[in-house]
């Protein structure tokens, strides 16, 4: 069965973007560009995001690839107003416990969960996310977008990891059976 894995960095209070969206704070942190980004990415073929983490990553990119590292990755947008895609995009309003669900059965490579808690928490609270790889920043925010909201029960990962990337430190939980 394919994995479900988030990937993605925060800062040291919590935070994976300002509120204008800005990752600036993470790209001026030494050592990022050292963190295995590629070996991950060349592991998963799905992406899902929430429509602000798509529209901020095209604006950023100039491939207008999510996954560069993997070129034929198929990329998945929730949002309330779906659209038309292309070969590489699609865009949604299943919710999304029901869209992992359905992937997760399917064969393929892992499951790249991308952006912020919209997507994440869902898929947190129904138990369908297997593994977090979270770089922290050395830095404070003090405000800004939150990776993780309130969830309804608690639950436990095991420390798998952790690693040194320069001033990035990243640390890979896995869900305990």
């Amino acid at each position: 069965m394919r994995k479900v894995q988030f990937y993605g960095a925060i800062s040291i209070d919590g935070y994976l973007a300002t509120n204008d969206n800005r990752l600036d704070w993470l790209f001026q942190t030494t050592g990022a560009d050292a963190a295995p980004t590629q070996d991950f990415m060349q592991q998963v073929d799905t992406a899902i995001m929430g429509r602000h983490t798509y529209e901020y990553t095209m604006e950023q990119t100039t491939d207008q690839l999510i996954n560069p590292f993997n070129p034929v990755t198929q990329s998945i947008v929730m949002t309330s107003e779906p659209h038309a895609g292309d070969d590489h995009t699609q865009f949604t309003n299943t919710p999304i416990t029901d869209l992992v669900t359905q992937l997760r059965a399917a064969s393929g490579q892992n499951i790249w969960i991308v952006g912020g808690a919209g997507v994440l928490m869902p898929l947190l609270a129904a138990d369908l996310v297997d593994d977090l790889y979270i770089q922290i920043a050395p830095v404070i925010l003090g405000d800004g977008i939150r990776l993780f909201e309130a969830i309804q029960h608690q639950q436990r990962f095991e420390l798998v990891a952790t690693n040194q990337y320069g001033q990035l430190a990243e640390v890979h939980y896995q869900k305990l059976p």
